[in-house]
Parts: C-alpha cells; structure tokens; sequence
C-alpha cells in the first residue's frame, strides 16, 4: 500500500461494515508505518470538518465524511498482508484532488489526535 490507495475494511471494533479507507501518507522507509483515515455517511458523522460527494472517489455513493479521530497508523506490510489473504479489498487509487483535500482537513478537524497530526506532518515533512 502506498499514499492515495484506498480498501475496504471493517471500522475499529469489528463492526461487518467495511468502510472505506484511504492511505495519507508514504509508508516510511524504515518502520513501513503509514497514516489511515475512514469514510464514513455523512449523517452518521460527528467529525464534518471535511464533506466528500458523489464523483469525489468512484466509491462514494452519497455524501460522506473523515472521521480523523479514528485514524491510525498501520504497518504497510500488514496491509499488504491482509489484502493477500482477502481481509481488506483494494479500491480505485484516491484522486489527487480528494487525497489533498483529506490531508488537509487533519489540521483542522477537532477530533484528530495530536500524536496523529505529528506523525502525519512529519511524514509529509520528508
């Protein structure tokens, strides 16, 4: 997995439902660690610092969110792991234009971690 690709996986906590996810940024050289975030319905939402639409990824059906309290940092080569063994389905790559608009929107929303922030503004920092 690298920056802009994007799977299907559960939510933290088991739930059945896959949500969407996208890869925010490069996986480190040496750790492989690389930033997380899930989309998620819109109304279900508490995080709307950013709102993606219809035509924003080919996934996206109807309006939707970046929950970024629920972002994580994971292992690439646990990705590639799970994605060999079916855990996690690939999704179409993330378009430039959404991929900037979701990093963006990391700095801003109130729900993002602060270890979280550091990890990803340091990984854009390289």
């Amino acid at each position: 997995m690298d920056c802009g690709d994007t799977f299907l996986m559960p939510a933290p906590g088991g739930r059945a439902t896959p949500h969407l996810w996208i890869v925010i940024t490069t996986p480190d050289a040496v750790t492989r660690l690389c930033a997380i975030v899930s989309v998620t319905t819109l109304r279900n939402s508490k995080d709307q610092t950013i709102i993606l639409r219809p035509g924003d990824h080919p996934f996206i059906r109807h309006e939707s969110t970046i929950f970024y309290g629920d972002g994580m940092m994971v292992d690439a080569r646990k990705l590639d792991q799970d994605l060999a063994a079916g855990l996690i389905v690939a999704r179409e790559k993330c378009p430039a234009q959404t991929l900037k608009l979701v990093q963006d929107g990391i700095g801003a929303s109130p729900f993002t971690r602060p270890r979280f922030l550091r990890f990803c503004r340091e990984a854009w920092s390289r």
